[in-house]
């Protein structure tokens, strides 16, 4: 039987991963830096993977035969990985690493590893970037990368897909990017991303040194609200304006004209067998957890101003 150690395994994504990989008969052992969350369904281990000693104290105690990492966002965190673990792959989560393509789906090879030297400090984005750079530096490594996009479901502690949520709710018009709401988005259900995990995680899949998308296909930004709308049984009111216009937190998914409009999933499919799930399904489930907890996004509080800006349009 396969061993899985999973880094971040309690997080939003974490736990659909170990679900699925419980699902398919992997010893799933989760892991963070607290002591075990209520609700934690796997065995759990809790130590900081920024201390080494903690980390390789962990491997040794769990001795994975993979480790699936959700938690890294940095490139020295990669690199102990890479010198302590000893297991058959290493599945480094990351996401959409790609440069701007103006409007292309992108494909996994047009993340080129950078040059040089990481600097000293970091965002999300480029941490990603430069992880996936080093990994590709890592002479003789086994590791496997998943690039989820936007991920949306139910808890996402971002909170962006309630924010589409409220809007629809409340009978107003919803504020859209005219450039890019037809197209492709970069989006994706949790249940995927956790689905595209554990099929990385699984060895006899041919995946070492590879990098893999995991998305919808297809769902435009138009998709979604009007998938919101029709599962609420209200219509659903876009109204375009220029992206470069749109107030801070209207659209938190953009999709920014400049970046990549959605993923090509062709090598997911091909390799791992990946295939997303209906929006629908999506849906459904996200909006049974919205109803229940009526969260609210941050950029909610600047509606009226919002509705303003539709009213002048008209």
């Amino acid at each position: 039987m396969t061993r899985a150690l999973v880094l971040g395994g309690a997080g939003f994504v974490g736990v659909a991963a170990c679900k699925e990989l419980m699902r398919r008969g992997v010893e799933t052992v989760a892991a963070g830096r607290k002591d075990r969350p209520y609700g934690t369904f796997t065995s759990y281990v809790a130590f900081d993977r920024t201390d080494e000693g903690q980390l390789e104290r962990a491997l040794a105690q769990v001795q994975p035969d993979v480790v699936l990492d959700l938690a890294c966002y940095q490139p020295d965190e990669v690199m102990t990985i890479a010198r302590l673990f000893k297991g058959e792959r290493y599945v480094f989560v990351s996401t959409g690493v790609y440069p701007d393509l103006g409007g292309r789906p992108a494909r996994e090879d047009d993340f080129v590893p950078l040059a040089g030297d990481p600097p000293d400090a970091l965002d999300y984005f480029g941490g990603k970037r430069w992880c996936e750079t080093m990994l590709t530096r890592a002479e003789g490594f086994p590791w496997t990368v998943i690039r989820p996009p936007a991920v949306f479901g139910p808890a996402d502690h971002t909170l962006r897909i309630a924010a589409y949520i409220q809007r629809v709710a409340d009978g107003g018009p919803l504020l859209v990017p005219a450039e890019t709401y037809e197209r492709q988005a970069g989006l994706a259900w949790v249940k995927d991303i956790g689905f595209a995990c554990a099929l990385a995680c699984d060895l006899r899949k041919d995946a070492t040194g590879k990098a893999y998308n995991a998305a919808f296909d297809g769902v435009s930004l138009r998709d979604l609200i009007e998938g919101i709308a029709g599962a609420m049984g209200l219509p659903a009111r876009m109204h375009p304006v220029p992206f470069a216009t749109l107030p801070e937190g209207a659209s938190p998914y953009g999709p920014d004209p400049k970046r990549a409009a959605g993923y090509v999933l062709d090598r997911a499919r091909r390799e791992l067998g990946f295939e997303p799930s209906a929006l629908e399904d999506a849906l459904a489930e996200t909006l049974a957890w919205y109803r229940v907890a009526h969260p609210s996004h941050p950029g909610y509080a600047n509606r009226a101003r919002e509705l303003e800006i539709a009213g002048a349009g008209n």
